[in-house]
């Protein structure tokens, strides 16, 4: 029981202490909160965001379909009225509120056209480490920003995606059968 036991710590402790969280958003106009152009844009994205909480930094990949490189702009005689800090965020956010950004991907390198939009990659992005509680309670949101739609194009909440206890799972069963075994030897 004491084996069973220190396996079942073991295994809870490292899903805790994990150095990847992995998030993920999907990219909508109706997600916006108080957009600045009130016709809806039909824009859609994905993203994936790997956060690394050892180092600090985050891997980034979002595929946008009905926004091109055309409809943003980057800080070198930016128009938009978030000012130089490029066309994509994270920002610290609940659903249906506006928040500051936190993470801005604003350089030009990152972002490349697609034939129904654009692709966003970029790796190694330093972060705060405070973002990852802000995280796991769901008040971070990403949001694009348009010439079009200054305030942003389509925006989406980040949600973690839960880490499998692979481990724990076989763990748990294997216990008990261990338990039935030694109950059943001494019968």
């Amino acid at each position: 029981m004491k084996i069973f036991l220190a396996a079942l710590i073991a295994a809870c402790s490292y899903s805790v202490s994990a150095a990847t969280i992995t998030a993920t958003a999907n990219l909508d106009y109706a997600q916006e909160f108080e957009p600045s152009n009130p016709i809806p844009s039909t824009a859609t994205g994905t993203a994936t965001i790997l956060f690394d909480d050892v180092a600090n930094t985050l891997d980034i990949s979002a595929s946008i379909d009905g926004i091109f490189l055309s409809d943003i702009t980057f800080p070198i005689g930016s128009g938009l009225e978030f000012g130089a800090i490029g066309p994509f965020h994270i920002h610290l956010g609940a659903v249906g509120v506006n928040g500051p950004p936190q993470v801005v991907f604003e350089q030009e390198s990152f972002f490349s056209a697609t034939p129904t939009g654009l692709d966003v990659s970029a790796n190694d992005i330093a972060f705060d480490p405070g973002l990852i509680a802000n995280l796991l309670d769901g008040n971070l949101y990403l949001n694009l920003h348009s010439l079009d739609y200054g305030s942003g194009e389509i925006r989406g909440q980040l949600s973690a995606v839960p880490v499998p206890l692979p481990l724990m799972l076989l763990m748990v069963p294997l216990g008990i059968l261990a338990r039935f075994k030694r109950n059943s030897l001494s019968l």
